[in-house]
């Protein structure tokens, strides 16, 4: 475990800034494998925001990209690349992917999505890889060459706007749907930092829900949801906005895979008024009310606002570990060889068919085959995969991330446990491991826990172990980080059962006297 010492508090100070991805027309996206064509026109537009808090020696960069993912080997690097150009520890630098399924490729690994190999797409695709993966750098560096004074508040709301997508069908397949008897976390995590004056510098937005509203059969470039939650957070705080996901790997909006843009705008603006308003009406800067005797004809008490001089800054710290999540066992030479001829016959039939939509689905499958089995017979295939988890305190709150696209009762989990008031928990950051099953799902099947392994690159399933590996490993950073909280106790179990704590709003008392 790597830990940055929680430091005396002192001055908090922020800064904030966003820019345009702007990919030319052309590439291919990532998220609907099944989609015909590349892009060929702009919706709501693609960025990467960033927002960098200091507080003495430590800095923390929260920075949210509009691509599907961004996977090994580039992650590491950028990692790298994002703190040296802030100067923050790597341990403090989240980069989370919103996982929009109309972004091309932010680079890494991402199995076999966008269709058989083409030598001068692909060089197009790389080529805006290396430019995006630049922008991130670049806006994160221009968030810390802005840094101000600031005080941060939280809030915490909710929007019944999302739905367990583990349909559950009379022929005993689980397919993606609706499925409103399993748990769904449907709240908005809100991170607002602020000047002394109270103007925000920026606002940070969580909720877990794969932003598809948009469809398959689209070829424009969109952020979704996230895109005009951001455009309505700014214009009402004159602040910048940044979209982290959430554990979104089961949930789905209600409404989904549309052929426009009319339902993105609906829900990201929901999204945005019901964040917003967690934070209205409240300060970030500590003050209580004070008394004084004031009269006309009759004697009057008026009541108003003083800063509470004594209130201490928000303590800033971070923490992460290297964690190895172990695969399912690795199918045999023969299997796969089985399953290659397989998928290679329904490639050629789709291939004939010439509906490239279908040529598409088909190469995901054919494609993963022809490159596990040179693992398997080069010796090269994983037993597991690796990611990095992250915990981040910012005042009373904290931010515990996975690595890829965790199930929903995966950060209920956390944040029943961990210390943080509140505990925002972000799928989809520092990496694009695999999806990340709940141990329970494992026996109903379906894409999930049987085979998105695929759409990773990965010749095996992580394993349900993985659950309490996110999990208790999230929980335990978080705790490192508030050490005069008491340790969940290991024998009460890390399963979510949706009794996240209340957060508590500050209330202005009246004097006394």
């Amino acid at each position: 475990m790597e830990t940055l010492p929680v430091p005396v508090a002192g001055a908090l100070r922020a800064g904030a800034a966003r820019t345009a991805l702007e990919p030319p027309l052309g590439l291919p996206m990532l998220g609907f494998v099944r989609q015909p064509s590349t892009a060929d026109g702009y919706g709501l537009p693609l960025e990467a925001t960033a927002l960098v808090l200091e507080q003495g020696d430590t800095r923390v960069v929260l920075c949210g990209v509009d691509v599907v993912g961004i996977g090994e080997p580039d992650i590491s690097r950028l990692i790298d690349r994002v703190a040296e150009a802030t100067g923050a520890d790597p341990s403090g630098v989240l980069l989370n992917w919103n996982h929009t399924h109309l972004a091309p490729p932010g680079g890494g690994e991402l199995g076999c999505l966008t269709g058989p190999p083409d030598e001068v797409r692909d060089e197009a695709a790389a080529r805006f890889a290396g430019v995006l993966q630049d922008k991130v750098v670049a806006v994160c560096r221009l968030a810390a060459d802005r840094l101000e004074p600031a005080a941060v508040l939280w809030g915490v709301g909710a929007a019944d706007l999302a739905v367990n997508r583990r349909e559950r069908r009379a022929d005993g397949r689980t397919i993606l749907g609706w499925n409103p008897l399993e748990l769904v976390d449907n709240r908005i995590t809100v991170l607002q930092v602020r000047r002394p004056d109270e103007t925000a510098i920026g606002t940070l937005v969580s909720y877990g829900c794969h932003p598809v509203t948009t469809g398959y059969d689209m070829s424009i470039y969109s952020a979704d949801y996230p895109g005009a939650l951001r455009e309505l957070v700014r214009s009402t705080t004159g602040g910048e906005a940044i979209f982290f996901q959430g554990a979104a790997g089961n949930v789905l909006p209600r409404v989904s895979m549309t052929d426009d843009e009319d339902e993105a705008v609906r829900l990201g603006r929901a999204i945005a008024l019901e964040a917003l308003s967690t934070v209205a009406g409240r300060y970030a800067v500590p003050r209580r009310i004070v008394r004084q005797d004031e009269g006309s004809v009759t004697p009057i008490s008026t009541y108003r606002f003083a800063v509470d001089s004594d209130a201490r800054p928000p303590v800033l710290a971070a923490a992460s570990q290297l964690v190895e999540f172990p695969l399912l066992p690795l199918p045999s030479l023969e299997e796969i060889r089985s399953l290659r001829a397989e998928f290679d016959a329904a490639l050629a039939a789709a291939e004939a068919s010439g509906d490239y939509g279908q040529v598409k689905v088909a190469w995901f499958h054919a494609g993963w085959a022809r490159h596990t089995e040179q693992q398997l017979l080069d010796g090269t295939a994983p037993t597991h995969a690796s990611g990095r988890i992250h915990a981040v305190r910012i005042g009373d709150g904290v931010i515990v991330t996975g690595p890829g696209e965790t199930f929903t009762e995966i950060g209920l989990a956390v944040k029943e446990r961990a210390p943080g008031r509140p505990t925002l928990y972000c799928g989809y950051t520092n990496g694009a491991v695999a999806y990340f099953s709940t141990a329970a799902e494992y026996p109903y099947g379906g894409y999930e826990p049987d085979y998105s392994s695929r759409t990773y690159g990965l010749p095996a399933q992580v394993g349900p172990e993985s659950e309490r590996l996110l999990v208790e490993t999230g929980v335990r950073l978080a705790e490192s980080l508030f050490p005069d909280a008491e340790a969940w106790p290991a024998d009460s179990g890390w399963l979510a059962t949706d009794s996240v704590p209340e957060f508590a709003v500050e209330k202005l008392e009246r004097p006394l006297g």
